[in-house]
Formats: structure tokens, C-alpha cells, sequence
């Protein structure tokens, strides 16, 4: 436990954060203002997205687990809050996440993976959504999933991908 800081686990905190991230293509806001109750068995529900917009993302397998081990471990190991209006991410200082702390966070674990520095929190929502696109889920879905009000937005990512993959595995 290399980075057990003050008694918290800092690095366990910030593993599933950076996860959640690669896994649902979330904004730092709505990732920020998630609940442990806005996560349910087989999807997260963003009750503040950009706009104001209420949308549910659908998660894969893996997520599910990943975020039922993740509340399992806030409650035993960080002994954290995991009531319905408990904040799915706390602080080290035990408080609400801010933005400002999720981007630092991420950044600080960017640094130490020797990452290029223009990476940035909304990387991981891109990248979140370019996996979808190469794996072939429809647009409409990563639309819907990622909230944008434009399919048009969306299917950028889609030129982005094939740019990236190469024309011949489109055809």
C-alpha cells in the first residue's frame, strides 16, 4: 500500500475513479455529482448532465462488477458512506469530490504513468466513446449513452475511429 496516505486509500479511490471514467464516458461534473444510489445493477443514472439532462448510461459486464466490488470496498476497507445519497467518490479530506480534485487526481495519476500531458479527464470520455464505436454499437446508443444532443457530435468520433483503424476494416 504505497500510497496509504493519512489512513486513507487513496489509490484505491483513485483506481475505480479512473475506471469509471473509461467505462461510462462521463463528464467531470456528472462524475463529481454521482451518488452510490444513482448506480444500479446494470446502469448509472446522471441526474445533472450537461443541459440540466437526466440520461441513464448502460454499462457492460465488467463495469457492473467492477462498480459492486468498488461500493463493496467503499463501505469494508474505506469506510465510507454507500447510502443512496452518499457520494459515490469522497475526497481524501472526506468530502464531496470537486471537479477541480477529480482533474488533479487524474493528472497526478497521467504524471505517473508517464503519459503525455495534454491528456486530460475528457481523454477518457473519448476514449470511452471510441471503444464503443470500434466494437460497432450503433450510434444512436453511444449518443444516447454519452449525451450528446447531436448525433452529428457523435459521429465525429466516428471518422476519428476509422481515420485511426484504417479505411479497409470499415468495408
Amino acid at each position: 500500500m504505497a500510497l496509504h496516505r493519512n489512513k486513507s486509500f487513496v489509490h484505491i479511490r483513485d483506481f475505480y475513479l479512473i475506471h469509471t471514467f473509461l467505462e461510462t464516458g462521463l463528464r467531470v461534473a456528472e462524475l463529481a455529482s454521482l451518488k452510490a444510489g444513482d448506480f444500479q445493477s446494470k446502469s448509472l443514472t446522471v441526474q445533472n448532465g450537461k443541459g440540466g439532462k437526466r440520461r441513464t448510461v448502460i454499462l457492460s459486464q465488467a463495469t457492473q462488477k467492477m462498480l459492486k466490488q468498488f461500493l463493496k470496498i467503499k463501505k469494508q476497507i474505506l469506510c465510507e458512506p454507500t447510502t443512496c445519497d452518499a457520494p459515490l467518490f469522497i475526497s481524501e479530506r472526506k468530502s464531496h469530490y470537486t471537479t477541480r480534485g477529480i482533474r488533479k487526481r487524474i493528472k497526478f495519476w497521467f504524471s505517473k504513468c508517464n503519459l503525455p500531458e495534454n491528456l486530460s479527464c475528457h481523454s477518457c470520455r473519448h476514449t470511452y466513446v471510441s471503444h464503443l464505436i470500434a466494437a460497432g454499437v450503433d450510434l444512436q446508443t453511444v449518443r444516447a449513452n454519452v449525451g450528446h444532443a447531436s448525433l452529428g457530435t457523435t459521429s465525429l468520433y466516428g471518422y476519428a475511429v476509422k481515420e485511426e483503424l484504417g479505411i479497409e476494416l470499415y468495408q
